[in-house]
């Protein structure tokens, strides 16, 4: 159950009081309409905004207390954050609120045995992406038993070659903000039996026109890429080695390459939505996939190549 509900049992029993901090899962899923309506009792004077703001602030003080008096972080197997940020950076500044007082404690939950991390963070965006970016600590990069990583809207830095997730089989990353292009590479290859890939709305501040990764994922069934890359710049291209994969997802910009002398024997479906590439890809892209056994095709797709092959229609 959510921690909130999880504490709230103390009060059933004496007995029940220190139970809670014993349990191997944490769930802190922000809900706005009780945080708001509890401060709001206390602060009818407020504007809604600072109302707002407030809970947001309540929220981070509930988390840093539950990670601070939990006896057993160190056999935490799933960790589960969801929270909507409201600019709570610049109220925390305005009230004279130390950043680091809510820092949380992430070093001491991504930390062995943990084998699932979801961490959401949700805020005001440009182009998609939060402007509120926590930084994963390095730790995470050597979970041995992690096998669900699902990360939204943080800041996953710059990555170097010493990654390893050996268990990983469910990646998703959704607006997340890398240090460089190669690093997703990296990440991705640091996950040698992962089974489903999920990528959207991502953003990394060194650009280089030449960037290219190639990867080797054998266990690959499923892969989603929605809306992939900066939209300032165009896409940049990733050959995937995945003579696995079994379900296919691209929409937007996404300008993927599957190894061409490895077939996609397994394929069953694919689905595909691609609006600014050049004809050429698109027209490669259908052929790699043409061994599925259901496909779906945008009509802009079609409209791509078609004008392939009838240039003057």
């Amino acid at each position: 159950m959510e921690t909130k509900y999880a504490i709230c049992t103390a009060v059933l029993s004496r007995r029940w009081e220190g139970l809670w901090t014993r349990v191997s899962s944490l769930d802190f899923d922000f809900d706005g309409r009780l945080v708001y309506m509890s401060v709001a009792k206390t602060q009818k004077l407020e504007p809604a905004s600072d109302v707002r703001k407030r809970g947001d602030l309540e929220f981070c003080r509930f988390v840093d207390k539950v990670l601070g008096q939990h006896e057993n972080l160190y056999s935490l197997r799933r960790f589960r954050f969801h929270f909507p940020v409201h600019d709570s950076y610049l109220y925390k500044c305005r009230m004279g609120l130390s950043e680091t007082r809510f820092r949380f404690k992430w070093e001491s939950v991504f930390v062995p045995p943990i084998e699932e991390i979801d961490v959401m963070v949700m805020g005001e965006t440009e182009c998609g992406i939060p402007h509120c970016m926590h930084r994963i600590p390095l730790s995470f990069y050597t979970l041995k038993n992690l096998k669900v990583a699902k990360l939204y809207g943080v800041g996953l830095g710059a990555i170097d070659e010493s990654v390893f997730l050996p268990s990983v089989k469910i990646l998703q990353l959704c607006s997340v903000k890398f240090e460089n292009f190669k690093s997703l590479g990296r990440l991705l290859s640091g996950c040698p039996v992962v089974e489903t890939v999920h990528l959207k709305n991502w953003l990394h501040s060194n650009y280089k026109e030449k960037d290219r990764i190639e990867v080797s994922l054998p266990c690959l069934k499923n892969l989603k890429i929605f809306c992939f890359g900066y939209w300032r710049y165009p896409m940049h291209p990733i050959v995937i080695e995945a003579p696995n994969l079994e379900d296919l997802y691209l929409e937007q910009f996404a300008d993927v390459q599957f190894e061409e002398s490895i077939p996609l024997l397994c394929l069953h479906s694919a689905h595909v939505d691609l609006r600014e590439e050049s004809p050429s890809y698109v027209i490669r892209l259908l052929a790699q996939i043409s061994n599925a056994k259901r496909m779906s095709l945008s009509g802009a797709t079609l409209v791509i190549g078609v004008s392939f092959f009838f240039p003057f229609i």
